[in-house]
Order: C-alpha cells, then structure tokens, then sequence
C-alpha cells in the first residue's frame, strides 16, 4: 500500500509540476508545497520557496501569506520582518484574515492603532485569533479607545469558536466583572471549556477554585489526578512558555498535583528562559533566600519585561541594600526608580509604597498614589486614604469619604480600620452615630488586639447607651487588655473602674502610673482623689499642682477646679484675679459650673480685677500650653 501511496504522490507531483510550469498559479503555489513537505518529491526548502514565490509573484494570496510567515520566522530565507511584512500586506489587500492578523502581530509594539485597525478587519471575516487580539486591545485600550464591554463581544466571538485562549480570557471575565456583570456560573463554565483543552491557565483557575470549596467538575481521584497530572506535563513539554509557567504554578502552590518546590522551579526555568516575565518573577521569588543572587537576575529580566510585580521587588531588594546588602546611594536611586516604574504601571503595593514616601513632601501626588493603590484594591491603600479624607492630607477634608474607606479597609481585615470605622461612628464622624455598628467594628478590632478598640469598649461598657447595657465586667476585660499592652488611656480608665467599684486606693495608683506617662484625664482623676483623700492622704496642694498639669493639656474641668481653689485659698494662696482668670478660660471652653462662677467672681471683684484676670487669661491660651 506504502508504494501505490508512494507512486500516486509521484505522478500527482509530475502532474501538478507540468500545471506550474504553465504558469497556473494554484499549481506553483501546490508543488511549492510538495517541495516544502517531500510529497511526491524529496523534501527541497529553497524549490518550495522559489515556487511559492512565483505565485506570490503572480498576486495568489495564499502563497504571499505563506512567503510572509517565511520571512517572519527565517524558514527557508534569511529572516525579515520587512519583507513579511510587505508580503502580508499584499496578501491582506486582498482581505486574506490570516495575512492581517500575522500583520497586526508584528505592528502591535510599534504602531498599536495599525495593529488594531488590522484585528479589526481580520475579526470582521471571522477568525478566531483576531476576535481575541481585538478583545484584549479593547480591554487593554491599545491602539483605540478603551472599551470593556465591546472587549467581552469580540472575546466571546473567539471563545465560541473553540479558541481555549479566549475562553479562558472570557472566563476572567466573568470572575473580575471586567466589561460584564460578575458570574461565577459563567466563568466556572467558560474555564472548563478551555481547561478540557488542557488550556493550563485555565485548569489552576479551576483547582483554585476547587481549594476554595466550589464545586468544580467530577470527583477527582487518587488515579485520576495521577492521569491529570502525566497529561499536564506531556502538554507543557511541547507547549508554549505561558503554558509551562502555569504548570510550574501549579507545583508551586499544590494545585491539582502534590505540592513540589523543586517542579516548580524546573518549570518556571524553562518558562523564564523563554521570555515569561511572570515565570521569571516567580522563579526569582523561589529563589530569593536560596540564591539571592540569581533572583536579582531574574527579577531584573522580568522587570525589564514590565512585569511590574518584579519592579516592585527590586525596589524592595534595593531598599534594603540589594543582594551585598549594602545600603549606598546607588541601591536608594535604583529602589526608587523600580518603585516609580511599579507604580506607574498601577501595582498596588508600589503605589501605596510611593505614596507614603512621598508624604509628606508631595501631599498631593501622594494622595493621588494611595487612591489609585486604594481603587486598585489595596486594603492598606484604603486604611490610608481614608486618613488622608480625614485630615485634609492632599485633599479636601471629607469624612463621609473617610469613613467610607475606612470601613472598606475594614472589610478586607485592616485591624486598625476596624478601629478606626468603629470610633468614627461611635462619635458620629461621617455619618450619624451608630453605637450597634460602632461595637461591632470595635469587636473585630479588639479581638485583633487592637489596644485603642479596646480602651475605646471598655469606655462603652463603662457607661452604656443606645441598646448597650452598662457592664462593668466587660469593661475591666477590656480595659485591662488594653492595659497590658502598655496603652496609657487604658490605666486611667482602669482607675476609673476601680473608683466605681470601691476601691479607691488601687484606683489613685493607676492613675498616678498614667499621670506619669503624661495622661491628663488620669492627673484630673488623681487630683480629685488628693482633694477628697480618696485612696491617698488629703493633700490640697498636690491636687493643685495636678489640676495644674491636667489644665496646661486642655483639661477644661481642671481649668474650672484651679479657679476655686484660687477662690477659697485651696491649696494655694487665695487670689481673686488668678480666680477669674481660670473661671475666664473654663467658661470659654464651655464649662457649666465656670460660667456660673464667672458671674460670682464679675460681681465680687472691681472691674480692674476682672480685666486684669480676662488679660491673664488671654495671655495664658497664648504661652500657658507650651509651658
């Protein structure tokens, strides 16, 4: 049978030649191919190419795409990208879709709206390739205006003819809600059908999703995950980088297959030197402690790709100082310039690096960082950019906002946003309080060990309200959890306990320990307790010299106190003037009892007194805080 085969190529070769030789152009295209193949005719690369070439000649526009794809990869003639391209274009003249695609390829990195013009009309004429080239222009906004939801159309035209690349892009898709509604269903359904081509992108989606408890296809077992795994690697040792990279994923994080460092090594390796910027990213993080030095090389080649997490860290390799360690002026410019790049490209973690750098310097470029870091879905990035709203850093100060991001952060896990959102809503800051929903942030936080979330529940247990009944019991827990981790507010508020449940000595000690880490509500509570001989011996003069303290920190009732002891000659000489000066200033602040006894003290005193004692006062707010 082999020699009848053998035979009937011969005279259909000799046939055929006779055709070409008569200048039939589908003939000088077909021995062309005979040659290029050995059918009929032994195998004669620079025959095949000579008879291409009078067709291609001749305007027969499958044989211009055939010389293009020649000179485009040196098969049979010194490699040219000009002369592919030219032969492409004349097949493309001719509305050959496979010529303007391969065209399109080759202009994408100079001229992208060309590249895109091109896709456009090879995805008109339907192929597959080029609906997927158009969609990710589209998604990206290369070469044309960008656009996720005509992105999706082109995708899915791709996908629907049984292009796994485009139905794992679609899948995507549907899972991060780019240019469609989210659908978990539809992204499920859209990664199977590309993973049962052994599309290996989309086949670590499944198992990914598989570990995160969905129901993902049949029951695999033991056997058949050994099956999976053989075919996986067969596939990956004649496939593409992209390929490869992803089963050298799959070894790193135990996806499908037993987790094994040394695979996953082996397969980014082969991925990275092919060009794969994220296999060489991966590799290098493999790398870094073993050999620091060939995961700066690789981190390098990746970031000189654009992987822009690669970027990220080199800046942070440099920052510390590089592999020599060694933190040189050098090794400061080059994290900076890998930080910028990073964040110029929108990685996160780089643009919240950048912004907090540049703080407090550049208010305004550092907010603009840290909302672009927050948008792109940054928990940290929100926890800061809620700050920024708070406090007018770089923006206009907006609480509504703060507390939005604040509480976005919070739902991610930001231990200290939790915190944050639950004080704002406890005070009503942003929106109006909301003591149920305030407790639960400050839950989560204190349950994270958040020391202000704990002081700040205890403070709501302390005195109840709205819904939350007084418990004391709570309050000690908190507070003294608060306490043992040093949190100074959390003494004073232990003292304050201990005062309610009589006992008044171990009260004044904890709040003489918070006086002297600088707490002016515990020197207030410590100065009463010396007035009344609470848990300390009667000393009027000492209470003076904390209500004192407690004052020049903005204590206000302390302001009050000094004025009556001023008064009635309390722990210090009776001075009527001093007495209005303090009065003055307490009832200023909005204290009740002081302006009662400003008026007392207006009536009791000449007008000389009561001016002399508003002047004191005014010099007071002006030097009594800084001294």
């Amino acid at each position: 049978m082999a020699k009848q085969s053998a035979a009937k190529d011969k005279s259909v070769f000799a046939e055929t030649l006779k055709f070409a030789r008569l200048g039939v152009l589908e003939a000088q295209y077909e021995v062309g191919l005979m040659f290029a193949n050995g059918i009929g005719v032994p195998q004669n690369i620079d025959q095949a190419v000579y008879w291409v070439r009078q067709s291609a000649q001749r305007g027969l526009s499958s044989a211009q795409y055939l010389l293009g794809t020649r000179y485009e990869n040196g098969a049979g003639v010194a490699q040219s990208e000009h002369q592919a391209l030219l032969w492409y274009a004349k097949a493309a003249e001719q509305g050959h879709s496979k010529a303007l695609y391969r065209a399109g390829l080759l202009y994408a990195s100079s001229h992208p709206a060309q590249a895109a013009e091109l896709f456009a009309q090879a995805a008109n004429a339907g192929l597959a390739d080029a609906q997927l080239a158009l969609g990710q222009a589209l998604a990206q906004g290369e070469g044309l205006e960008r656009d996720p939801e005509k992105a999706v159309r082109w995708v899915t035209e791709a996908a629907n003819q049984g292009m796994a690349n485009a139905q794992y892009m679609l899948a995507e898709m549907y899972a991060k809600g780019q240019g469609v509604a989210p659908n978990q269903d539809h992204s499920l359904d859209w990664y199977q059908k590309a993973a049962n081509q052994d599309h290996l992108g989309a086949q670590v989606a499944l198992e990914l999703m598989r570990s995160q408890g969905h129901e993902v296809g049949d029951v695999r077992t033991p056997a058949k995950r050994k099956r999976d795994e053989t075919r996986w690697n067969k596939v990956a040792e004649l496939g593409s980088a992209d390929t490869r990279y992803h089963l050298g994923l799959m070894y790193d994080l135990g996806l499908g297959v037993e987790e094994n460092l040394e695979k996953a090594e082996r397969w980014y390796t082969l991925a990275a030197q092919q060009g794969h910027a994220k296999a060489q990213w991966n590799l290098a993080s493999l790398l870094e402690t073993t050999d620091p030095q060939a995961a700066l090389g690789w981190y390098q080649k990746a970031a000189h790709w654009g992987e822009s997490q690669a970027q990220f860290a080199l800046s942070r390799l440099y920052s510390s100082g590089g592999v020599d360690g060694d933190l040189c002026d050098t090794n400061r410019l080059e994290s900076q310039y890998w930080l910028t790049r990073a964040a110029h490209q929108g990685q996160p973690d780089a643009l919240f690096s950048l912004a907090r750098l540049l703080d407090s310097d550049t208010a305004e470029h550092s907010f603009d960082l840290c909302r672009r870091a927050a948008e792109a879905g940054l928990p940290e990035a929100m926890h800061l950019l809620a700050q920024k709203y708070e406090r007018g850093n770089g923006v206009a100060q907006n609480v509504e906002l703060a507390l939005m991001w604040s509480q976005k952060a919070a739902q991610q896990g930001v231990t200290d946003a939790a915190c944050s959102t639950g004080v704002m809503l406890l005070k009503g800051i942003g929106a109006p309080k909301d003591l149920k929903a305030a407790m639960h942030w400050l839950l989560m936080a204190a349950e994270d060990g958040n020391a202000l979330a704990q002081w700040s529940l205890s403070t709501v247990y302390i005195s109840g309200g709205e819904g939350v009944a007084s418990d004391l019991k709570e309050a000690f827990v908190w507070c003294q959890r608060a306490a043992d981790q040093g949190f100074v507010p959390a003494l004073s508020n232990l003292g304050l306990l201990f005062a309610l449940t009589k006992n008044p000595a171990k009260a004044a000690d904890l709040w003489q320990k918070a006086a002297d880490q600088g707490d002016s509500e515990a020197c207030y509570n410590l100065a009463l307790a010396y007035v009344k001989g609470e848990g300390v011996l009667q000393d009027k003069a000492k209470a003076f010299s904390l209500f004192l303290e407690a004052a020049r920190k903005g204590v206000i009732p302390a302001q009050s106190r000094i004025g009556l002891m001023y008064a009635k000659g309390e722990g210090v000489p009776q001075d009527s003037v001093e007495a209005h000066k303090w009065f003055y200033l307490a009832a200023s602040g909005g204290d009740v009892s002081a302006k009662t006894n400003l008026e007392r003290s207006e009536n009791l005193c000449s007008p000389a007194q009561t001016s002399e004692g508003v002047r004191r006062s005014v010099e007071w707010k002006s030097v009594g805080y800084k001294n």
